[in-house]
């Protein structure tokens, strides 16, 4: 008792030095917390905008030429054919699944309502490929494609744009009956099976997909087969997308890339070292490059979270300084009454060891706290949950195992910072202690 009452009277003997020194610790252990979740969070919003896409696809877009070739002039335009397709299909061993695209802009028109849409034909394997997020209803199928269906998918914006005049229409038919109808709700009106007309030709709503669209304009996706037949699309697309297998690095993936733009090269005749006649971008090869730039950062936050704990930790060290330098006379008096150097050595450690252990917790649990109020803000707002909504942060949260390790390291560092300065004090002799007033 009388040992922990010394070290707790030393302590309360210099308040502001000790708050101060212990602010120094939970800053470096709170920082270190918060940088980590903010960093995992980051990780974990962008990882799920794009959980739904396959995971190793890539897309071809036609392009115009840079370079002359073979007497062909720069500023060709290269068309996408069946050639390429067939090429895809039938001469790489890694091509899984192919899906041609073909884009038609108009204007969706339901009743009095309209709206300029984007229709893009493609099969159904596009889905996965894109990672296109069904809200209500379905994606086109394979029976769709076989019969040619004039079906269609349409975003949640035009969809809410339909379902308002349906809303509209029930209201103006018996305003009385659906004001009366507690129940109702005009987002339980269904928009499947209902009619529309773009360009001319009717389709049927199949399903409603969550995503953002570019601008005011709709985004929709019928039957590929279906869009050929109408439009007498033979040949022609400016997008190939499709599914691989098998790749499974980057240097695989990039070999692959290589191979890829040197085939469509020969194929349609421009240069191999044409930057542009082509663009061809991988699923995979962008994954990497961005944990590649999540693990940047995370290096970048542990070396600034590092720097905090040592900051803490020569703060430590410089108050055991002060404060064995200021308990010199004491010492003296207290190896003169017989105390052995054991005593006081371990006296000025655990002063030390107690400073870092209780401030260290306090900014752990200071941190933890804070992520877990961010986390259910969050989760309040539905963040990166909504149709149109892309996750920024989601799940801020750190591995509770570095916190502990940090914490301890901290702790651990601590008692060495003290260990110095009181080896230092228990080495003179208590004479020269009693005589050093300065």
């Amino acid at each position: 008792m009388d040992f922990w009452s010394e070290i707790f009277m030393a302590l309360r003997r210099n308040k502001l030095r000790t708050i101060l020194t212990g602010f120094a610790i939970s800053w470096g252990i709170f920082m270190l917390i918060i940088l980590l979740s903010v960093g995992n969070g980051l990780k974990n919003g962008v990882n799920t905008n794009f959980a739904d896409r396959a995971k190793n696809t890539y897309t071809i877009w036609s392009s115009e030429t840079e370079l002359p070739y073979k007497g062909h002039k720069a500023n060709r335009w290269i068309t996408l054919t069946d050639k390429d397709i067939e090429y895809l299909e039938n001469q790489l061993y890694h091509v899984d699944e192919v899906s041609p695209v073909f884009s038609k802009g108009g204007t969706l028109i339901f009743e009095d309502k309209s709206k300029s849409v984007q229709v893009e034909g493609v099969k159904p394997i596009y889905k996965d490929i894109e990672g296109i997020k069904i809200k209500e209803g379905r994606f086109v199928n394979e029976n769709d494609m076989k019969t040619k269906a004039k079906v269609i998918v349409i975003d949640k914006i035009t969809a809410e744009l339909i379902r308002e005049k349906i809303n509209s229409d029930k209201e103006r038919e018996n305003p009385v009956k659906v004001r009366k109808t507690k129940k109702y709700k005009k987002n339980d009106v269904s928009v499947l099976g209902q009619l529309v007309m773009i360009n001319d030709i009717n389709y049927t709503i199949i399903g409603v997909f969550e995503g953002q669209m570019w601008g005011n304009m709709g985004q929709c996706y019928a039957p590929f087969s279906t869009m050929q037949q109408i439009y007498n699309v033979n040949n022609k697309y400016y997008q190939l997308s499709f599914t691989t297998k098998g790749l499974e690095t980057k240097e695989d993936n990039e070999n692959f890339r290589k191979e890829l733009k040197r085939n469509l090269a020969l194929l349609h005749e421009f240069s191999p070292d044409d930057q542009r006649g082509v663009w061809i971008n991988s699923s995979m090869l962008n994954a990497l490059e961005t944990n590649k730039i999540f693990n940047t950062i995370n290096v970048f936050i542990w070396v600034i979270g590092i720097a905090m704990l040592i900051s803490g930790v020569v703060g430590v060290t410089n108050i055991m300084r002060i404060t064995v330098k200021e308990r010199t006379v004491e010492i003296g008096i207290r190896k003169a009454l017989g105390a052995k150097p054991r005593s006081i050595l371990l006296s000025i450690v655990m002063e030390a060891l107690l400073i870092t252990t209780i401030f260290g917790y306090l900014g752990m649990f200071l941190g933890v706290g804070l992520m877990e109020v961010a986390n259910k803000i969050l989760e309040t707002a539905n963040a990166g949950k909504g149709p149109d909504d892309v996750a920024v942060f989601m799940n801020l949260s750190v591995d509770i195992k570095i916190v502990l390790m940090a914490t301890i390291v901290l702790i651990i560092s601590g008692v060495i910072a003290g260990i110095a300065p009181a080896w230092k004090a228990v080495n003179v002799k208590p004479i020269e202690a009693m005589n050093n007033r300065s």
